[in-house]
């Protein structure tokens, strides 16, 4: 990370030297298009074209800052680069140091070497958190890089700005007339001459502190170069010790530990057996687990279908005594017609009896009134419900009616009613137990 920021930052400077080229190039062409047009007649143009070549001057200035400051930035280069070299040979001692205590760390027993190993582990855990620090200083030490380029693009900008404007006066100062000049003029020159003068000192500022804030980058460039070619060597010489010292550790623990391994091998060959024994007698348990689930599984396929056979005719049997009730209702409708009918019949012939109660009626003038109906259409389709209503009308014509002084065929011969669905007589003086027992039978 270090080596790509260190590259980065090269770029960078060659960058601001290619526009420093730039600019310079830019002011070359200014002083000699102000010295095409200035005339040694026109007093009022070279009094318009000062502040040109203040302008011009102060951008000649800052070159010659910058230029200071590359200088500058060179001499600083050479003498890290001898800083370095001195810490080349500082390092290279402190290699040769290293070396003698990694001889004798190789003479000390093992339990020493295991502790100078943990401490060696612990100094690269150390150095692993130095260069993590060290990668975030190289990521805000990119963004400020970052930041120096935009303000170095925006200088230049305002640089051509400037340069765009001097030319726009030079123009207008050609086109007005040398003996008319007005009044105000005077004072937007001087007004012009001001605010560029204001803002050529803001671009010296600005440039004071981009090329302030590059030097320290540079510092900050070589310092992190220095310490992360350092820390690489140092780390390289860590890993380079342990392994040597892993090595000696493995050579002498070869011998000692070649019989304790074949003691750990078998006992762990026994114990994997085992292990295998018990897996098989699982993996036989699942097997029988999953016929069984497997058996309880059909026998749940079969239930369900048979349940669903059931349903299918239970639903059948649904349909079949829904259209059953539909028609014994429809039946019950016509025979409450048929009973309504009745019962207005038998308020006619209340009303005909109310009429005749004074006179005695023979039996050659008696009128046999019979209620004519389609007993087996009455009687529905389903044979238990006749049954049932034929029992319970023989059961009612088992039992005798009222006395009303006539017994036999005398009887029936008077006068009448019929029930249209069990075909029981009953005489004309008995109406009201005859509608009951019509509503009885019907329902």
């Amino acid at each position: 990370a270090l080596c790509t920021l260190y590259h980065e930052s090269a770029q960078q400077l060659k960058h601001l030297q290619l526009q420093l080229a730039a600019k310079e190039a830019t002011i070359r062409e200014l002083r000699g298009s102000l010295a095409r047009r200035q005339q040694p007649a026109a007093g009022g143009e070279a009094a318009g074209a000062e502040p040109a070549r203040s302008l011009v001057e102060s951008l000649l200035e800052q070159l010659g800052q910058a230029r200071e400051q590359l200088r500058d930035s060179e001499r600083l280069s050479a003498r890290r680069v001898e800083a370095l070299s001195q810490e080349v040979q500082k390092l290279n001692q402190q290699l040769e140091e290293k070396n003698g205590e990694i001889q004798q760390m190789i003479n000390q027993p093992p339990y020493e070497k295991e502790r100078e190993i943990l401490r060696l582990q612990k100094s690269l855990a150390e150095k692993e958190k130095a260069q993590a620090t060290s990668d975030v200083l190289c990521r805000s030490l990119t963004d400020e890089t970052h930041q120096l380029q935009r303000k170095l693009a925006s200088t230049a900008e305002m640089c051509q700005h400037l340069a765009k404007c001097l030319e726009e006066k030079q123009r207008k100062e050609k086109g007005n007339s040398d003996d008319q000049i007005p009044a105000g003029r005077s004072d937007q020159l001087l007004d012009n001459e001001t605010s560029l003068q204001a803002l050529i000192c803001n671009l010296q500022d600005e440039n004071r502190m981009l090329k302030q804030k590059v030097a320290h980058v540079e510092d900050l460039n070589a310092k992190w170069q220095k310490y992360d070619a350092s820390r690489d060597e140092y780390v390289k010489r860590l890993h380079l010790q342990l392994k040597e010292m892993k090595s000696q550790l493995e050579q002498q623990h070869c011998v000692t530990s070649a019989q304790t391994n074949s003691d750990l091998m078998h006992k762990e060959i026994f114990r994997l057996n085992k292990l295998l024994e018990e897996k098989m007698n699982e993996c036989i348990k699942t097997k029988r687990e999953l016929e069984d689930v497997k058996k309880a599984s059909e026998g749940d396929n079969e239930r369900i279908q048979m349940l669903e056979q059931q349903v299918l005719v239970y639903k059948d049997d649904f349909t079949s005594e829904r259209s059953d009730r539909e028609r014994a209702q429809s039946k019950i409708q016509e025979l409450q017609a048929e009973v309504a009918c009745l019962q207005h019949q038998l308020a006619r012939k209340q009303d005909l009896r109310d009429t005749s109660s004074h006179f005695k009626v023979h039996k050659g003038n008696q009128n046999h009134m019979y209620v004519q109906t389609n007993v087996e259409h009455l009687r529905g389709n389903s044979p238990g419900q006749t049954g049932t209503r034929r029992t319970s009308s023989q059961s009612e014509q088992a039992s005798p009616p009222v006395d009303n002084g006539n017994s036999g065929p005398e009887g029936r011969a008077q006068g009448e009613l019929r029930c249209p669905h069990c075909m029981r007589f009953f005489s004309d003086e008995l109406s009201d137990e005859f509608l009951k027992h019509v509503a009885e039978c019907c329902q």
